[in-house]
């Protein structure tokens, strides 16, 4: 049986999605917390769910004194977290370490690798921005030289992403065209589409996200300038964080749009797709992402994206035609799209069929599932 230590945020559906793919495989997984607290995903946490993946645990290292662990992990920036990290490599021995996402647990990872000696193999998922923003800032810029040199695999959702790595001195092999959530099941959306064009769909989703790179609340005002078009429609803000839940408010007031909010975490994996299944568009608005996941989820559920440019939703859909791609800082492009996308209903159902197909190709879980096992070694 291969063992393989994931070092990723246990609460994230990312993570969740991507270890259930292997409900039925010979492989040994210890996952080990890559942010300082103790939220597990319910997919991962619900006993019922870790059943059906293949001999799953939560490393024992992280029950050693959760809260104050989490205080010193802020204060000494993880150096206490990376010495139980380096523990599990010692005390597992796996055959690979698989490292999803850079900033959290590619730099915690980073800190570990120095204190343990393995010849696991390295395996480095990129999500988002990892390294498209942070290439921005000389300190990230040292952390990610030296992580990617000890990289063996690199697995990316775009190509840029490749790119980017070999400019930091990346030497190893690339995967390319890997969703970081892992693979969907086609044929759950497939009886959807044909009955339920988003033509005729009565919502609008806007990802609310307002972190480091989120433009939620920028998206939210931008509902104000386009009132007429959508005040016919029931606009949920989802993933919001309370600035955009107060944005909202505001626009609220303002307009009389029926709009309802909604924050991270407060709506279940099955309420997202429910969602998307009754929303003619998706509007995502960022300073920089690699696949969002709202371009994923869209894919699957017919709903027509809107995004910004600074993601790679260039790589998988076509501007104009499977998707508009807007600036970030552009009035204008959030108006004329969003105009464009709620009145042309040729536009939005002819993507919708375009981007299945793509999805099916591209993201469907059988598919993920072949280049995740490939990644691993169990298949050639």
């Amino acid at each position: 049986m291969k063992k393989i230590l994931i070092v990723a945020m246990a609460d994230s559906v990312h993570t969740a999605r991507w270890l259930r793919q292997f409900d039925s495989d010979e492989i040994e997984f210890v996952l080990f917390p890559s942010t300082p607290h103790r939220r597990i995903h319910g997919l991962i946490g619900e006993r019922k769910q870790v059943k059906q993946i293949s001999s799953l645990r939560i490393s024992r290292f992280m029950t050693i004194g959760a809260l104050p662990l989490g205080i010193l992990d802020l204060l000494f920036n993880n150096f206490f977290r990376s010495k139980l990290l380096a523990r599990e490599i010692k005390t597992f021995q796996p055959d690979i370490i698989h490292i999803m996402e850079t900033q959290h647990s590619g730099y915690l990872a980073n800190k570990a690798l120095k204190k343990s000696r393995t010849s696991s193999k390295i395996i480095l998922s990129i999500w988002g921005s990892d390294l498209f923003w942070f290439q921005n800032f000389r300190r990230h810029r040292k952390t990610l030289t030296r992580l990617l040199s000890l990289v063996h695999l690199l697995v990316t959702e775009c190509h840029i992403d490749e790119e980017l790595s070999r400019k930091f001195g990346f030497i190893g092999e690339c995967l390319h065209g890997v969703p970081a959530s892992g693979g969907f099941d086609h044929q759950e959306f497939s009886e959807f589409l044909p009955d339920n064009p988003p033509s005729r769909r009565s919502a609008i989703s806007v990802k609310g996200y307002s972190g480091f790179v989120g433009l939620g609340p920028t998206a939210i005002r931008g509902l104000k300038s386009i009132s007429s078009y959508v005040k016919n429609y029931e606009i949920v803000i989802y993933s919001a964080s309370p600035y955009s839940k107060l944005v909202a408010r505001r626009v609220r007031l303002l307009t009389g749009l029926d709009i309802k909010v909604y924050l991270k975490h407060s709506l279940t994996p099955m309420q997202m797709q429910d969602l998307f299944l009754r929303s003619r568009v998706v509007l995502g608005m960022s300073k920089s992402d690699g696949l969002p996941a709202t371009i994923k989820e869209a894919m699957f559920t017919g709903a027509f994206p809107v995004q910004t440019d600074t993601s790679c939703t260039s790589e998988w859909l076509k501007n104009g035609v499977s998707t508009l791609l807007i600036s970030p800082t552009s009035t204008f492009d959030f108006k004329k799209a969003m105009q464009m996308a709620m009145t042309d209903d040729k536009l939005v159902d002819i993507a919708a069929k375009i981007n299945f197909e793509i999805a099916k190709t591209r993201m469907d879980r059988v598919v993920v599932r072949s280049k995740a096992l490939s990644a691993y070694g169990l298949i050639s």
